[in-house]
């Protein structure tokens, strides 16, 4: 049975549209009242996937030059993101650029500016009990203690089942065969691991296909978002998915045959085993 989402026309919508698909726990806490339409105003994104049940969200985002958070905050969820375009600083975890990638447990204190502006795949994990992420929300604290966490002050407790990947430069790490459980591919992939669960194993990678394939339809146990970075994937029924475009394959269900052009680069992430 074949039931997958594709999102590839979501249009970029301002931060003052965006504010009303925020959960109330993170659009209520962004700072003092009188700074928030200026702080929006500089703020846009493209919905990828958002569920209401669990409030994951994936947005493709891009911030202004001159952005800068109101306040410093922490999340009851897990906050994950990938620099695609520009430079952002976070308080707490130092500059990131065109390549890098975090992802943050819960509670660490943080807040971001950005000279120049940037553009990222920005994900909050929401309610994921085996990821130990909670719903979306923003809780503000004093900027002096941004890189700490108040939640939880046992580091090693705090640190969740894939630790805090602080800053991690994608281009520093080495390429691997994906693994077959994640997206069965007869060994024509290849990825780079950017934060590992090492208890269930659900991992988010960039993935790349060094010349041009033909992929079968395939099944995987672990729930799938493939997002297209550059490059497109041909889904068989003539679909294409550019970039920056969203598959979403729920665990136990087919993903149909795809063609894959050469040079082609996604972000996958798959959940635990179901």
């Amino acid at each position: 049975m074949t039931n997958f989402t594709i999102t590839t026309d979501a249009p970029w919508v301002n931060g003052l549209q965006v504010l009303e698909t925020m959960t109330p726990a993170f659009r209520n806490n962004l700072g003092p009242a009188e700074g928030v339409e200026g702080l929006m105003s500089k703020y846009n994104i493209r919905q990828l996937y958002q569920d209401p049940v669990t409030t994951r969200r994936i947005d493709h985002v891009r911030a202004d030059p001159g952005y800068v958070d109101l306040t410093c905050a922490y999340h009851d969820s897990v906050e994950e993101c990938l620099v695609i375009g520009g430079s952002v600083t976070l308080d707490g975890e130092g500059l990131m650029e065109t390549g890098d990638y975090f992802w943050r447990p819960p509670g660490f204190v943080h807040c971001a500016w950005s000279e120049n502006g940037f553009e990222a795949i920005l994900m909050m994990e929401g309610i994921s009990p085996t990821d130990g992420s909670g719903p979306v929300s923003r809780v503000v604290h004093p900027h002096e203690i941004a890189g700490s966490n108040p939640v939880n002050t046992i580091e090693e407790d705090a640190l969740g089942p894939r630790g805090w990947v602080r800053h991690q430069p994608s281009g520093l790490l080495p390429w691997a065969p994906v693994p077959e459980d994640a997206w069965p591919h007869g060994g024509s992939l290849q990825a780079r691991t950017l934060s590992l669960n090492v208890n269930t194993g659900a991992a988010s990678r960039l993935v790349r296909a060094t010349t041009s394939l033909e992929l079968p339809a395939s099944v995987s146990n672990r729930e799938r978002f493939i997002i297209v970075l550059e490059g497109v994937i041909d889904i068989s029924d003539q679909t294409s998915v550019p970039a920056i475009g969203l598959l979403h394959v729920p665990a136990g269900q087919e993903l149909n045959a795809m063609q894959i052009t050469a040079g082609t680069k996604v972000m996958l992430k798959t959940g635990p085993i179901l």
